[in-house]
């Protein structure tokens, strides 16, 4: 009888038939490391993905709450700053931060701004390089409205004098990149490259470099990128033409003076880029925002349009990167930049133009990604190794630093993976609980959890009750000081929380708000390393 009985739930006795005892078992699955998953189906997602990582950001043993952001400098516009650069260079003057707001460049390297001899520019998107000449490192920058203009080392604001120009004027020059010791700047609303000479940042330009040719479906040139690999019998260097279309053509230039150093090496086609800022160098590699996803340069010339979603490395929130292209890709603000000292690729993305901004964030290590809400930014710099963006506000921000957003709540928001717990088809009744957390100091808040059954959205949450009386250190935390930092184990397990669902599958569902936390000199850490779970299974229905 227990081969049969047992699988349908019964049990027989001597001329009756009573139910069979269900009995509680217990699992155990990881903390969604694998990110968040708007690609594959609810029914078909790996247990270790997520369904939504809102402000909880996936590194490879565990997912941790995203630390805040604070005031770095305003600029007192009270307008939107459009723009965030850096200046490094090798002297004295080493390092300085701008922002541009309001027609305005301001230092903003330290509080309170600093109004530079800028001003009165038609447009505050401005795009920007560091380029090294004859006189030493400068801020080289355009914006399609102002002459392009000059930082450099004696701490000198200074409009260009660029000359020779008959396709358009010096101040049409809205984007600008860096190939072969050149400044190649892009001439708006035309398919025309303009080529400044070696090592120079003024005078003459080279030549009118035009790509309309190539451009089988037509458009303008809208950015111009560079990439690196070891083809062709040695190391190159490669520069792509991308225009409003998607048309990509690339070429290996050895010295645009000459024709016989100009290869042309073929167009492929991708979706339209997002913005004059859609290109962000890699590596030696460069990835273009555009509406089919982030996709690698190198990828585009080994597949056509159809294949190459599935390179992008936005492939795992494929869903979400389209639905937020197909909206909000004529807002100005996307942006994608790489943040190496948390091992994150930031991308930029409107909401509402100059009022709400999300990012989408990918771990580089692992390709997880998660979304970041509460951070609006209007756009990003990477500066000593520290993020910076530009508010709505007029004010710049430092990212990734503290705990909490400054004079706000920051909401977190997970949801894991609906999971059978290898017993698809069968009825579950979930019990209980438990998260395994990593804490480094007293939480001031308490997280709720719950599950979802059966790809419905209506958990009901409970609190988390969990206590740590003394600070404890994180391994390889910045705030650990060796020596010093109280070693506690590792890992705390909250106490069991109730739960009421009854189906086939559960997800897994967990909130927490952490206020504004001023003067902490350690910004608090929350890590979710595993789930425990309690639940009683029935029989096949």
């Amino acid at each position: 009888m227990r081969l049969t009985a047992q699988k349908r739930g019964m049990v027989r006795g001597a001329g009756t038939t009573i139910a069979a005892p269900q009995t509680i078992q217990g699992a155990s699955f990881p903390a969604p490391i694998g990110g968040w998953d708007a690609m594959n189906p609810l029914a078909n997602m790996p247990e270790q993905n997520a369904v939504q990582l809102i402000n909880f950001f996936p590194q490879p043993g565990y997912v941790e709450l995203r630390r805040g952001h604070m005031i770095h400098c305003d600029t007192g516009t009270g307008l939107p700053v459009e723009t965030v650069m850096g200046y490094q260079g090798t002297g004295a003057l080493t390092q300085v931060l701008f922002a541009v707001s309001d027609g305005d460049v301001f230092d903003v390297t330290t509080s309170p701004a600093v109004m530079t001899t800028v001003t009165g520019l038609l447009s505050d998107r401005v795009q920007h390089t560091m380029f090294a000449s004859g006189g030493g490192n400068v801020l080289w920058c355009c914006n399609g409205e102002d002459v392009p203009f000059y930082y450099d080392s004696t701490g000198t604001w200074t409009d260009t004098a660029i000359t020779g120009i008959t396709s358009g004027n010096p101040q049409d020059i809205v984007q600008v990149a860096i190939y072969r010791n050149r400044i190649w700047g892009v001439l708006k609303d035309t398919t025309v490259a303009v080529v400044l000479g070696v090592d120079s940042i003024t005078g003459a330009i080279t030549t009118e470099f035009d790509v309309g040719g190539v451009f089988p479906r037509g458009g303008y040139l809208q950015a111009i990128a560079t990439w690196g690999t070891d083809v062709n019998n040695g190391p190159n260097e490669f520069i792509a033409f991308i225009s409003s279309y998607g048309d990509v053509a690339m070429y290996l230039i050895t010295d645009v003076t000459d024709a016989a150093g100009i290869q042309y090496l073929g167009t492929s086609q991708i979706g339209s880029p997002i913005g004059r800022r859609c290109v962000c160098r890699v590596g030696s590699d460069s990835a273009l925002v555009t509406i089919d996803g982030v996709i690698p340069l190198s990828k585009i010339i080994n597949y056509d349009r159809a294949a190459i979603q599935n390179q992008a490395l936005t492939s795992n929130i494929r869903t979400a990167m389209t639905e937020a292209a197909q909206r909000q890709s004529t807002f100005f603000g996307w942006q994608l930049v790489s943040y190496a000292r948390n091992t994150m690729a930031i991308l930029n993305v409107p909401v509402a133009e100059n009022e709400v901004q999300d990012q989408f964030v990918m771990n580089t290590v692992t390709g997880a990604w998660c979304r970041f809400t509460g951070q609006n930014a209007n756009c990003w710099e990477v500066f000593d190794n520290f993020a910076y963006f530009g508010g709505n506000d007029g004010v710049v921000r430092l990212a990734d630093v503290a705990s909490g957003d400054e004079d706000q709540t920051l909401e977190a928001d997970m949801q894991t993976a609906f999971n059978y717990y290898g017993m698809r088809g069968r009825l579950k009744q979930w019990e209980m609980i438990r998260p395994l957390i990593t804490i480094n100091t007293a939480f001031p808040t308490t997280p709720f959890i719950g599950v979802n059954v059966d790809f419905g959205s209506n958990a009901v949450l409970s609190p988390i009750q969990f206590t740590s009386a003394d600070p404890v250190a994180i391994w390889n935390d910045p705030g650990t000081q060796w020596d010093v930092a109280q070693w506690p184990g590792d890992v705390q397990s909250s106490d069991w929380a109730s739960l009421n669902g009854l189906g086939y599958c559960a997800s897994v569902r967990m909130t927490v708000s952490i206020p504004w936390s001023a003067n902490l000199a350690t910004p608090r850490t929350l890590r979710f390393n595993s789930f425990d779970v309690l639940l009683e299974a029935g029989g096949f229905l």
